[in-house]
């Protein structure tokens, strides 16, 4: 128990990101030390991602989580067709998450985190039978997941972790459509159950909002 306590203090001096999260971004965090499952909504550019992995790594650097865990959806039977490794397999879907990773703390911290097995990065698909135990767990693009994909994630979490699903009802992909999680989890917002925050701003070029809404105007 004392050796728990020890890993649980936290340190003095905790290694200080290279981002700072907006105003707005900071909802996320003070639900995350709220809730043990909180849901991150927002268009493009919103942040989702990047909230999501300051929030852990944050988490992580003050010793009060032993793992990240990342993980998001791939489309049905696409993972055993593609060619090499699982990690090879895994690369150009993870990409975005490992680009977070790296703005948040540079590229070597994250590769000597990743070779160390304290970041996990892995597809839901195989979330069956896994455990995530004193750890983190990011499910990115969650709204591509169907009901029972989303049922399988969730009840891997243990007490002492936390898990964050972001997603966005804008950017479902078409094979899913209607089947999509997302309809369902939306029920939670006022449920007191868990922590549930819409980011509105736009993080990038903001005349990307100005086109989108031209085109998609009736």
């Amino acid at each position: 128990k004392a050796k728990e306590n020890k890993e649980k203090r936290i340190p003095k001096n905790t290694p200080k990101l290279k981002v700072e999260l907006s105003e707005e971004q900071k909802e996320v965090v003070k639900l995350f030390y709220e809730y043990d499952v909180i849901f991150v909504h927002g268009d493009f550019g919103s942040g989702k991602t990047l909230s999501a992995v300051h929030t852990a790594l944050t988490h992580y650097n003050k010793r009060q989580c032993n793992e990240i865990w990342l993980t998001r959806p791939m489309l049905k039977n696409q993972l055993a067709a593609l060619p090499g490794t699982l990690e090879e397999k895994l690369a150009p879907y993870t990409f975005p998450l490992q680009q977070n990773l790296e703005v948040c703390q540079g590229k070597e911290t994250t590769e000597k985190m990743l070779k160390e097995g304290k970041i996990r990065i892995m597809p839901i698909e195989v979330a069956k039978g896994c455990s995530f135990m004193d750890s983190v767990v990011i499910v990115d693009e969650y709204q591509d997941m169907d009901y029972q994909d989303f049922r399988t994630i969730l009840t891997r979490l243990n007490s002492g972790s936390k898990m964050i699903f972001c997603g966005s009802k804008q950017q479902i992909d078409r094979q899913i459509n209607d089947k999509s999680c997302i309809f369902k989890t939306m029920k939670l917002e006022e449920s007191g159950l868990v922590g549930y925050i819409t980011l509105k701003s736009n993080h990038r070029n903001p005349i990307l909002t100005d086109i989108i809404e031209f085109l998609e105007k009736e």
